[in-house]
């Protein structure tokens, strides 16, 4: 915990002076780090689909190529072998395809063979700068993502709402947490807990993500007990990509409302190293880097090394912002056939153990009950796995992601019980401690053939996840505080008397296959899968122990066709589930709640472009809801339904060089169709009928630039009678960053503010209100290269 009286902030000019000297000396340190210029030698590549070797290329090479989709659609390679100039390798890689590279200012460029001899300028070529959805991209657009078909997809010829949160935006808005990173995204509701910081409270269209939809790699980063859920820093990420509607079909057990799949920085000569440090509000002290480049001179094992450390503060004076990490990453290419990249990660973070407020009224006050040497949430985590992928042929490839994990998690917090003579609160403490050892990996066969004009991509596999977790959950007694006032540093003995002790144990897993079909400019993907889910529970306690297993089938359609022009209009179906602990009155367990969605929807990106708009229209549906037996008030049945049924726009480009946005509208009608709780035809809890967002970066001319952006979200309801009504908000942020040029290229300083005019609001849930987060400003002062 921070002490009482920590010495205050250095005045701004003589930190910031400090900063330069460090940043300048880190970039010093690693000069001699291979530059991330353009690497002179043709990389190894392995046979599969022509624009997917191209992407390999560009990335592994570190240069900027450009193709037109229609003239590598369907087309294969035989791949290389690596070695020779860049020319020679693109044109061997080329070779038998009628098509040719040639050199321009701006890059590489793919042309017809025929057109090869016409001195046309780039920007007359309708085409496409190959991304990779796993490598680093310049700017707010991303082309490609991997989540919704587990493969380096185009987002435009995929039949599903996604959205994406680049490095660049996570960066531009100086944001920590991934709740912060995807404020801005189409259907993404934050903060429903207020100002909460012990986990991302994140929902989507609707429904909780916290623990049902948290992925990272695409492998599941699974939570148990109360608060044993693993972190992630929003700087450690590449990018965050966010699958709307059901998507067990590839994940297995999942919210309805989708999933946020956080994608880890790893090595790539497109990425740019950087150190930076920061000052601001509250105590906020930070320092971070991310350094990388290749061990070899082909070129053919990388590495990257993601730091971080925070010492800070928020608006509630006794709460901690604290952390420490480091996430080194390793890739080598075999051979021109097989690659492995290697990822982990330590991070420990302390932050407060209960954020609440003590309520007057309809009033919270700025009184805190806990106590700073007492209350705080500690966490230490470790990470460690791999991503291996061998392509056998043009036909078949074997990839494997295997990671394992350990989270240690010490929960204290100061329980109000009552007020006596009107101003002292009495108080109990108390304690979870929770351990948790988890184990996910994913299998999966990706074949690419034709059969008549159908081309197929087809993915099956099978993921596997094992979960050990202990908990325990104590209380003790407390000393009474003086709200008037309050000593916020008094001796509290850890609890002792138990509440519950607990160990468990979970295997998960799912057989899936899903296949993506092109038939000229139709899309297809149809998928099923089948789930299997072990649990294991031992009460310390009473010696009880409980076994409950579930199974359930899921499945997926989609159909899209891609005109010429850019538009592209789909449709979609799919299922979900999620296991439901506990048993009824019967003793018997409770089924797995269902999710099922229709969408419909349309993309546009104009040939050429870095623009995605989206629109789509789902209807969502979940059901086996547990809701109140009118019969056994201490029985809960599963006859509950809950309907979403919305609207959801959105456009991210880079418009050209200077200006950057994205922008966001959502409108959800959200019912609970059956209930026996008072709710039936209400409002879920906490579902805002509208959201909306705008953030623009805008690079004006001598280095200087501004951004700025609002969030706006709707009201909402507290309780399932819709009696109590939290009033709608509008967030604004904003910030101005300069760049140094000439002896100073790649230092920027800039200036962050979040919640720029300290927009107080409150969030009340079944008689508990929440405050939001105040005004934080940040200097940052950053050095890339």
């Amino acid at each position: 915990m921070r002490r009482p009286s920590p010495p205050s902030i250095p005045s701004q000019p003589r930190f910031l002076s400090r900063a330069v000297c460090l940043a300048l000396a880190l970039g010093s340190a690693v000069a001699s780090l291979p530059a991330r210029a353009e690497y002179p030698v043709a990389p190894a590549v392995a046979a599969g689909p022509l624009a997917q070797a191209l992407s390999s290329f560009a990335e592994r090479s570190g240069i900027t190529l450009s193709f037109a989709p229609d003239d590598v659609r369907g087309l294969s390679t035989s791949g290389l072998g690596g070695g020779g100039s860049l020319e020679e390798g693109l044109n061997r890689l080329l070779a038998g395809s009628g098509l040719v590279a040639r050199k321009t200012a701006s890059g590489y460029v793919v042309l017809r063979d025929s057109e090869a001899g016409l001195q046309l300028a780039p920007t007359s070529i309708e085409s496409t700068s190959v991304q990779s959805a796993f490598a680093p991209v310049p700017g707010y657009f991303a082309s490609n993502a991997s989540s919704a078909t587990k493969s380096d997809r185009p987002i435009l010829e995929t039949a599903q709402s996604i959205s994406v949160v680049t490095a660049e935006q996570i960066n531009d808005r100086k944001v920590n947490k991934v709740e912060d990173a995807v404020a801005y995204s189409a259907g993404v509701r934050v903060g429903s807990s207020g100002l909460d910081p012990r986990f991302d409270n994140i929902q989507v269209r609707g429904f909780e993500t916290t623990i049902a939809a948290d992925f990272l790699d695409g492998l599941r980063q699974p939570g148990s007990g109360w608060l044993s859920l693993y972190s992630t820093e929003a700087y450690a990420l590449e990018r965050i990509e966010i699958l709307k509607g059901p998507a067990s079909v590839l994940y297995g057990q999942i919210s309805p409302g989708g999933m946020v799949n956080r994608v880890s920085k790893r090595p790539s000569l497109l990425a740019r190293n950087e150190v930076q440090v920061q000052a601001g509000s509250y105590d906020h002290r930070q320092g971070q880097f991310d350094i990388g480049g290749q061990l070899d001179e082909a070129g053919d094992v990388l590495f990257r090394s993601v730091g971080l450390y925070r010492d800070s503060g928020y608006s509630v004076e006794q709460m901690d912002n604290d952390s420490r990490l480091l996430a080194p990453s390793l890739s080598w290419q075999i051979d021109p056939d097989t690659s492995l990249t290697l990822l982990a990660q330590y991070q420990e973070r302390q932050t407060a153990a209960s954020p609440m407020m003590l309520q007057e009224g309809d009033h919270l006050t700025h009184f805190w009950q806990g106590d700073e040497y007492f209350d705080k949430l500690h966490q230490r985590q470790w990470t460690f796995g791999y991503e291996f992928e061998h392509a056998f042929n043009e036909t078949f490839s074997l990839q494997q992601n295997l990671r394992y994990g350990q989270v240690s998690t010490t929960n204290q917090y100061l329980q109000p019980t009552s007020i006596t003579a009107g101003h002292i609160l009495d108080r109990y403490a108390v304690g979870v401690y929770e351990d948790m050892n988890s184990l996910s990996t994913d299998t999966r066969l990706v074949s690419r053939f034709s059969t008549g004009n159908l081309h197929h991509t087809l993915v099956s596999g099978v993921d596997y996840a094992w979960l050990d977790t202990s908990l325990l959950y104590a209380m003790g007694p407390a000393p009474t505080i003086d709200r008037w006032n309050p000593d916020y540093h008094q001796p509290v003995a850890k609890p002792t008397s138990p509440l519950a002790d607990q160990d468990g144990l979970e295997h998960r897993m799912g057989a899936y296959v899903q296949d993506q079909i092109e038939l000229d400019q139709w899309r297809l993907s149809a998928g099923l899968r089948r789930d299997w889910v072990h649990v294991r529970r031992d009460d310390n306690l009473t010696d009880i122990n409980s076994t409950t297993s579930d199974s359930a089938t899921t499945g997926q359609l989609g159909v899209l066709y891609l005109f010429d022009n850019g538009v592209a209009p789909y449709a979609s179906f799919a299922t979900s589930f999620l296991p439901v602990s506990g048993v009824n009155a019967s003793g018997q367990p409770y089924k797995p709640t269902e999710g099922k969605q229709y969408e419909v929807g349309v993309k546009y990106q104009p040939p050429g472009s870095s623009t995605l708009l989206t629109a789509s229209l789902y209807h969502l549906t979940q059901s086996n809801v547990q809701t109140r037996d009118l019969v056994n008030p201490l029985n809960n049945l599963q006859t509950g339904e809950q309907v979403s049924r919305g609207l959801e726009l959105e456009a991210v480009s880079d418009v050209n060089d200077s200006l950057r946005l994205t922008a966001s509208y959502a409108f959800n009608d959200a019912e609970v169709t059956k209930g026996n709780n008072g709710d039936q035809g209400k409002v879920p809890k906490n579902v805002p009928r509208h959201l909306a967002s705008l953030w623009l970066d805008y690079r004006l001319p001598f280095g200087f630039g501004i951004s700025g952006g609002a969030r706006y979200t709707g009201s909402t309801y507290g309780d399932a009678a819709n009696r109590v009504k939290n009033q709608g908000y509008t967030l604004v942020d904003a910030g101005v960053h300069y760049d140094f040029g000439g002896g100073l290229d790649g230092v920027r300083v800039g200036v962050n503010a979040r919640n720029l005019f300290d927009e107080r609001f409150i969030n009340c849930q079944d008689g508990y209100c929440y405050r939001g987060e105040a005004r934080s400003v940040v200097t940052s002062l950053s050095y890339r290269w």
